[in-house]
């Protein structure tokens, strides 16, 4: 009695294991707007077009202390030239002075603070909405313009 029944579940798993499991491939491509890698940070803008929306999705990784896990995402909706604005905000920020105070921008999910750092670099801050936890990375003005494929 143990022969057969041994024999049917082989034959269900051998069965199982060649069984294709139906996958759909998903229409939404994702495009890099820019990116930058260097020791200390990994930086990504990417764009996903969904329903006719421009999804974003700003990605940034702190690789100064390895022993950290320090990654963000900020994933926000806005047109092309919402994108152009953004980009315009955080490029005069780099012309202001170090004590001038934070300039904000909403988003969907939180908001994004900018102010200026030492030799014209950008500090870009995010805050999820209703937390307290404060995300932040750095750029140059050559970065800023290569992360926004400009």
């Amino acid at each position: 009695m143990k022969k057969p029944f041994i024999a049917l579940i082989a034959i269900i798993a051998y069965s199982f294991s060649y069984a294709q499991v139906e996958q759909t491939s998903s229409n939404y491509s994702v495009e890099t707007v820019g990116k930058i890698s260097t020791l200390y940070k990994y930086i990504e803008l990417t764009k996903q077009v969904i329903n006719n929306e421009n999804i974003y999705n700003l990605k940034y990784h702190n690789l100064e202390f390895p022993q950290m896990r320090d990654m963000t995402n900020v994933r926000f909706i806005a047109t092309d030239e919402e994108l152009d604005n953004m980009y315009n905000k955080i490029l005069m920020r780099s012309k202001m002075k170090k004590n001038d105070p934070i300039t904000y921008i909403d988003l969907t999910s939180g908001k994004i603070g900018i102010t200026r750092l030492a030799s014209g670099q950008i500090k870009i801050l995010y805050t999820i909405s209703g937390s307290d936890e404060v995300r932040w990375t750095w750029l140059s003005k050559g970065q800023l313009k290569k992360v926004f494929g400009k």
